[in-house]
């Protein structure tokens, strides 16, 4: 594990971790272990989304194999701060602001540290996130116009507003309302979460 990795994670008193291009734990602080309940023990070489399993605000699953913020940290993009919950060692969801910052290694690939700032009252039961989940996804489906799912897709692959604008031959100003109106509809803070909500919804 690179010096500097560890170096920023253990040099702040938030919970952070950091994980490999592969979703592997390589740094897991004292203060992640106190908020989170696993010790550095076990969450070292865990896979992310297996140990914490990520969920957006309304429950959608955030963390998956194909991580969506390790993909926008292959193309080079920075991942957008966002809120969301993690599961603890009790079984319960915490949610955090989490931040991402993405080391590039031209050996050992990208390396993601989450920096996560516990939100206040922040604690729920899983059984009611499911539930909640499963009614959020059910009433966000096909909600979106044939247009918005063209501009989601082109953001899901990484393309920028000026990008999405070339390829659909519409204004700037047109994308940045169909971005507006897709994210009212899902629900979402950022284009990540969109396109994540949307991956899990099968919109995309």
């Amino acid at each position: 594990m690179a010096t500097g990795t560890h170096g920023i994670v253990f040099s702040t008193g938030e919970p952070a971790f950091a994980v490999d291009r592969h979703g592997v734990i390589l740094a897991w602080n004292e203060a992640a272990a106190s908020s989170l309940g696993y010790t550095e023990a076990e969450a070292l070489g865990s896979n992310c989304w297996q140990l914490v399993r990520g969920k957006d605000t309304f429950g959608n699953r955030y963390c998956c194999e194909h991580c969506p913020m390790m993909e926008m940290a292959v193309r080079h993009q920075s991942p957008y701060r966002c809120s969301m919950s993690l599961k603890t060692a009790t079984g319960t969801l915490k949610r955090y602001k989490v931040s991402t910052l993405v080391l590039f290694d031209g050996h050992d690939g990208e390396t993601l540290i989450h920096l996560c700032h516990a939100e206040p009252g922040g604690s729920m039961n899983t059984s009611r996130v499911s539930s909640d989940s499963n009614h959020d996804a059910n009433s966000s489906l096909g909600i979106l116009t044939p247009r918005e799912l063209q501009v989601l897709q082109h953001l899901a692959d990484g393309h920028a507003t000026e990008d999405v604008a070339t390829l659909l031959s519409i204004s700037t100003a047109t994308v940045r309302n169909h971005i507006e109106h897709l994210l009212h509809k899902l629900h979402a803070h950022s284009r990540l979460e969109a396109v994540a909500v949307a991956r899990r919804l099968g919109l995309i």
